[in-house]
């Protein structure tokens, strides 16, 4: 049963967006200050999240791949508040915050993402090391840094061999594949590596994996982790020094606790057009939102949906139907290190690490997209991310000979049967 829309509190519509990652600052972004808009998030920065892999290796430091939020959303002329949301309720029109204040709004856009899932596997949450943030790539650097620093062998154990996964392996490749005594162990449910894209992809990865220690378990589970063991379903304990948990993620609890999911660990469900199916004054949109045709979890799908929801945000105030929402699909590219990058388009496969500039590319066009250089803090962050880039990507090529002779290579890769 939908939610009428609140009547207009004052001159202004109030107008709350409840996250501010891509989806939620997209959306914000594209609302206009005539509004009153309220950005809400526990966190004050906006972080790049498909290169956090690349901490692991040293290529990408923190400060990288985040932005000030409170700077960003200031410039569109909007509210940020850097708090915890308990609950959203739209009946009385109103988001909870954890400190106990309430924000008004009459439409909610809610883009809170979702959290780590470690299907409930004893020992997950308390021993194995998360790689959903900056913050925590950034300790699994550190501690892959330290590790790797003492003598002697040292096992690591990757849970999780889809997207997450495979690109951090090769960012542990990049690094310390020299190291005498590194063996790396990547544990995957399904029967190949990166699951649902074309076959080709997990013979490619085993291929350059074969001169180093590296074991994949794939068609495998986990079924408890601890201090120094990873226990999985086949029987097999492996040793580990540091395990990295890549296997995915599940919905937020605020949306089961604000009414816009039904049961636990589900994704809100939304109409095409991107509003909940239960209240008519939310609007869902990046990870958070289910479609009724299933969408792949990706930045540029979150950035798409939140430019989409601010536009319908407009139709809904100004009295004019919704515009369905039409992703526009785009080729996925995926990092192995500086052994390999892969652009992925349906069934077509191309590799060569030249792609790994292509890679780069799409960070530095759309850091600036967000983050428009057009003051001296915008401007700053952008020498420093090409500064990072040259440091931490362009150099180690230049001076590697063997890097340089598979520069030029791009190869289309011939599709297996499934």
């Amino acid at each position: 049963m939908g939610t009428p829309l609140r009547q207009r509190r004052g001159p202004r519509h109030h107008v709350v967006i409840v996250g501010a990652n891509f989806a939620g600052l997209t959306a914000g972004q594209h609302l206009p200050a005539r509004h009153a808009v309220t950005v809400i998030d526990s966190s004050s920065w906006f972080e790049w999240l498909p290169n956090i892999h690349e901490l692991l290796s040293g290529a990408k430091r923190p400060e990288t791949l985040r932005l000030s939020r409170r700077r960003l959303i200031a410039a569109t002329g909007h509210r940020f508040v850097c708090a915890a949301v308990d609950v959203i309720d739209p009946g009385a029109g109103r988001v909870i915050l954890a400190n106990g204040r309430s924000v008004p709004f009459d439409i909610c856009i809610v883009a809170v993402g979702g959290v780590n899932e470690t299907f409930g596997v004893p020992g997950a949450g308390q021993y194995a090391m998360p790689f959903k943030s900056v913050a925590q790539c950034d300790a699994i650097g550190r501690r892959l840094a330290t590790l790797a620093r003492r003598p002697g062998p040292v096992d690591l154990v990757i849970v999780g061999g889809g997207l997450e996964g495979v690109e951090a392996l090769g960012e542990i490749l990049r690094r310390y594949r020299e190291h005498p005594g590194l063996a790396v162990r990547v544990v995957e449910g399904s029967r190949a590596l990166l699951p649902g894209a074309p076959k080709a992809l997990d013979a490619l990865v085993r291929r350059h994996c074969a001169p180093f220690n590296v074991r994949f378990d794939t068609g495998t589970r986990v079924t408890k982790v601890t201090k120094t063991r990873v226990y999985l379903n086949s029987g097999d304990v492996a040793a580990s020094d540091l395990t990295i948990w890549t296997g995915g993620a599940t919905a937020s609890p605020v949306l089961l606790a604000s009414g816009l999911a039904s049961r636990p660990k589900q994704w809100a469900p939304v109409r095409q057009t991107l509003q909940s199916r239960h209240f008519d004054n939310v609007f869902v949109v990046g990870d958070a939102a289910a479609l009724p045709k299933p969408l792949s979890k990706q930045a540029y799908y979150a950035m798409q949906m939140g430019k989409h929801a601010a536009d319908n945000v407009e139709r809904l105030l100004e009295g004019q139907p919704l515009r369905p929402f039409t992703p526009s699909a785009k080729p996925v590219l995926i990092a192995f290190g500086d052994l390999d990058a892969f652009l992925v388009s349906g069934t077509t496969v191309l590799a060569g690490t030249v792609l790994t500039a292509a890679k780069e590319a799409v960070f530095e066009l759309t850091m600036a997209q967000i983050d428009p250089p057009t003051t001296r803090q915008a401007l700053a962050g952008l020498a420093r991310r090409l500064v990072q880039c040259g440091i931490g990507i362009a150099l180690p090529t230049l001076t590697s000979p063997r890097a340089l002779r598979r520069l030029p290579q791009v190869r289309l890769i011939p599709a297996l049967a499934r």
